[in-house]
């Protein structure tokens, strides 16, 4: 499986990914989305983009990994990394702006999906959590 490793790059250049999406012209989205192994498919010019502004070439964050060793990296990820490494702050700003786009021309969200998203800011559920138990709750 073919995978990004572009934060180790950014961290090393310093950059955040929002400075290099708006650096290399590129929608906030499709990089979230490159960072976080969500994406099916990278343009060239999205590639070039990148490599141009992080002065690199595409070996420097793209590799080719096992299946089995992507799903075991990213429950690692989501589960115990992503908590520990993140600040109270930062898990709000997610939330945050994850509401305000979820609640355009939309009802306010529910009691439940702020207490959710509450554990969440707090550390106590991983984003996983959150949305399985958002989903399974949407389903009743």
């Amino acid at each position: 499986m073919i995978i990004f490793n572009l934060k180790s790059l950014l961290d090393k250049k310093g950059m955040t990914q929002t400075e290099l999406a708006r650096k290399a012209g590129i929608r906030e989205a499709t990089m979230s989305a490159i960072l976080n192994n969500t994406i099916k498919e990278v343009s060239v010019i999205n590639m070039e983009k990148i490599c141009d502004t992080l002065d690199c070439a595409p070996g420097d964050f793209i590799d080719n990994i096992p299946a089995a060793d992507f799903e075991k990296r990213r429950n690692m990820l989501s589960k115990e990394y992503f908590i520990p490494t993140t600040t109270r702050e930062e898990r709000e700003k997610i939330v945050n702006d994850a509401l305000a786009l979820s609640t355009l021309d939309a009802p306010e969200p529910t009691r439940h999906t702020k207490q959710l998203a509450d554990q969440f800011i707090e550390g106590n559920i991983s984003e996983e959590d959150m949305l399985r138990a958002a989903i399974e709750r949407y389903q009743q």
